[in-house]
């Protein structure tokens, strides 16, 4: 159901469409033109013929071609085009339509799917700079006071040594920075989708595009992990204020809260790492989706085989 709802694009993905200035340059060269042909128009912009036709792929639902395969805009296209002549930036209220859809299922796409969270993140230093700098400062905090290990989506029990559950954090960042990436590259296709496009560049369409953009995936990721810290947040306020919230160690009931609450957490930073991974890695929803279950997926398999191999 939530792979279904994300298969078709919002105005805020749209948005996020259009923020490379590849794909502006391209809109509103041809809006210009009126009509103008492949090989005008890549002469025009001085790109690559592998970059021209990647982007138009990105923008079909703005550019449309006539029968002597000339490219023009379609009507969405055009009000995008007029905003760029306009206001040289484009907004959510640009896109959208009379028919708008109701208000609660736009709260529910935004709240499954929030590319809204990374639009800052990416787009303003000083968020950047900040944001995700606090997150690693709390999640730090409250895993050394509760004395978890983060493994994935998951937390394991360690020794009070606050050098360790530091770089454990920093190692699982690292480690979901890596399984996302192989992910998307592999779902969107990069490797086996031909063209003149080298392979490298391929792969560059959707990471590794620039050392500063994968900086930002991982400032990125310690925000998305945000949620996660809701396990080791509810230990430290039972653990401060003596609430008995957790039942003792090593019985049934332990395990069932403690296993609770971690799944709890777990689905609720799902939607942060799929809107991250579509944002990020230039995906659409439905196999960003696709890349953040297989992640789950992942981490529950991982911890059972550790879990299982500590008490062997």
């Amino acid at each position: 159901m939530l792979v279904a709802a994300l298969r078709e694009p919002s105005e805020d993905e749209l948005v996020w469409l259009l923020r490379y200035k590849t794909r502006r340059r391209i809109l509103l060269a041809i809006g210009d033109a009126g009509k103008i042909s492949a090989t005008t128009l890549r002469d025009t912009l001085k790109i690559s013929t592998g970059s021209l036709y990647y982007n138009l792929r990105q923008l079909r639902r703005f550019v449309t071609q006539d029968g002597d395969k000339n490219y023009m805009l379609t009507e969405e296209g055009l009000r995008v085009y007029r905003a760029l002549k306009e206001k040289g930036t484009i907004t959510a209220a640009d896109l959208m339509e009379q028919n708008q859809r109701s208000r609660v299922f736009s709260m529910f796409k935004s709240a499954f799917f929030p590319l809204w969270l990374y639009t800052p993140l990416y787009e303003q230093k000083t968020v950047f700079m900040i944001l995700p700098a606090l997150s690693a400062i709390l999640s730090v905090a409250l895993l050394i006071y509760t004395r978890q290990a983060p493994l994935m989506l998951h937390f394991y029990r360690v020794e009070p040594n606050v050098f360790r559950i530091a770089g454990q954090y920093l190692l699982n960042i690292s480690i979901l920075y890596i399984l996302s990436t192989v992910l998307s590259i592999i779902f969107s296709g990069a490797l086996f989708r031909g063209g003149e496009e080298g392979l490298m560049a391929r792969i560059r369409s959707i990471a590794w595009h620039s050392i500063w953009d994968e900086v930002k995936f991982v400032g990125a990721l310690a925000v998305a992990q945000l949620p996660l810290m809701l396990y080791p947040a509810i230990l430290s306020v039972n653990k401060l204020f003596s609430l008995s919230i957790i039942p003792a160690e090593r019985t049934a009931q332990y395990y069932l809260v403690t296993g609770t609450l971690s799944t709890i957490s777990q689905v609720l930073a799902l939607p942060l790492l799929t809107g991250l991974i579509a944002y990020g890695r230039r995906l659409d929803g439905a196999t960003a989706a696709l890349a953040a279950l297989i992640i789950f997926f992942t981490s529950h398999v991982v911890f059972q085989a550790v879990t299982f191999a500590s008490v062997v």
